[in-house]
């Protein structure tokens, strides 16, 4: 089935679904025809009636904050086109004059580079190609203030080796936050490597306290780490917010703006981040592939920072830049602006859908710039998730003590949706 068909068949509306059954209904088991029968009387679907894209049939993943609507169909294309040739080398130079960095040379401007620049704005020097080779652990900086990564997790991790692996130093992050920083802050001191963690709370709404975290700074912070859209609560800081914050911080001290999931702000005249790092030493954006472009197997992310940042970035990665398929991909879903309008309104429609539903339940809930939302059950949210995953239905819980009574939900289409609703209202009532 074509990626196109696909998302037709996830997008078809119950009185689709239910005139196709019937009349399959000859084919099905007696188990299926009285699945169907129930179905029909009470119009009522369940996870059975579920096969979501990547995920086996039966099951409603909410959990892990993925593109309900698959991967860009371009980027499935181009993979599939290029698959047959990754036994040649020359699959590096012939798409279509360009150079593909997959052999450790970062001093290389890509493709996927000057698509990135030309999609976010970011004007770069006229393309010089080096003559000489360098690997990624050269101390050389990169000609633009683009690093592509396996990920934006790497580039998270290579920040901490960075600029707290050497002992001393502290980071500060949200509390609530996705603080994989922190966490591999923490790790530096299970091995010897003293290294403080300060955790700021957040705002009574849920948002980053940024006048908070200025004041938690001390003559050994290293870095502030800052998530915006923030995870696990959707929480969006303005663009001004974040420019006041950066130039009341000391330079000494590393910004990281992890945008995640930007592409999921509402507001399409929202201004992000990438301008602040352009403009100061200490401030890097990262991004990541793995949301609205719906690739997070393919593994790729990217950072946009100063050359001093970039330097020590490279000192301590080891040669992984993403493989050539994956730059194309990435490549591929960048430029394909039907499926990213697509995937942002699956988000927009599921979460105006959850936040009726939570409203007339009498619920309390975040409302979210990300792809998932929060919703408040109670000091049962244990019970309550342990009986949606009886029913098939994948959740999460996150924020730590903060968010004990809460239960994050990631963005399904809407018949994962209509499933979710149906199961959680009586999981709810155990």
């Amino acid at each position: 089935m074509s990626p196109d068909s696909i998302w037709k068949e996830q997008q078809v509306s119950r009185r689709g679904f239910m005139k196709s059954a019937f009349v399959g209904g000859a084919a099905l088991s007696l188990s299926g025809r009285l699945a169907l029968a129930e179905q029909m009387v009470s119009g009522r679907l369940s996870a059975e009636d579920i096969h979501g894209a990547g995920v086996r049939p039966g099951v409603v993943r909410l959990s892990s904050n993925e593109n309900p609507m698959g991967p860009s169909p371009q980027a499935l294309r181009i993979v599939a086109d290029k698959m047959f040739d990754v036994n040649r080398y020359s699959i590096y130079t012939n798409y279509p004059d360009g150079y593909f960095s997959g052999l450790g040379d970062p001093d290389t401007r890509t493709p996927l580079v000057e698509t990135l620049a030309e999609h976010d704005g970011v004007e770069l020097s006229p393309k010089t190609r080096s003559s000489s080779s360098r690997s990624f652990g050269s101390s050389s900086p990169p000609p633009t203030p683009y690093i592509v990564s396996s990920g934006s997790g790497p580039l998270l991790y290579l920040l901490a080796l960075a600029y707290l692996s050497q002992g001393g130093g502290e980071v500060i992050e949200a509390d609530a936050g996705y603080n994989s920083v922190s966490r591999k802050a923490e790790s530096f001191n299970e091995v010897g490597i003293p290294t403080k963690v300060i955790s700021v709370p957040l705002t009574a709404d849920y948002r980053h306290d940024l006048p908070a975290m200025r004041a938690a700074m001390t003559p050994n912070t290293s870095m502030v780490v800052i998530t915006n859209p923030n995870n696990p609560t959707g929480t969006l800081l303005s663009y001004e917010e974040l420019e006041q914050f950066v130039n009341s911080v000391p330079k000494s001290v590393i910004i990281v703006i992890d945008e995640a999931y930007i592409h999921f702000a509402r507001d399409l005249n929202y201004k992000r981040a990438i301008p602040l790092a352009l403009a100061n030493e200490n401030v890097v954006v990262l991004r990541t592939f793995s949301k609205v472009y719906g690739l997070p197997a393919m593994r790729l992310g990217y950072s946009v920072s100063s050359k001093a940042i970039q330097q020590r970035i490279l000192f301590y990665a080891a040669d992984s830049i993403p493989g050539v398929l994956t730059q194309m991909a990435g490549m591929e879903a960048v430029t394909d602006y039907n499926h990213v309008r697509k995937s942002q309104q699956a988000v927009w429609d599921f979460q105006d859908t959850c936040y009726a539903a939570f409203e007339r339940m009498g619920l309390e809930y975040i409302p979210s710039s990300g792809n998932f939302l929060q919703v408040r059950v109670g000091k049962n949210r244990d019970a309550i998730d342990d009986a949606l995953d009886e029913r098939n239905v994948q959740v999460s819980s996150r924020g730590g003590d903060r968010m004990a009574e809460w239960l994050r939900i990631s963005a399904g289409t809407a018949r994962e949706t209509e499933v979710f609703l149906n199961e959680f209202e009586s999981a709810i009532k155990v």
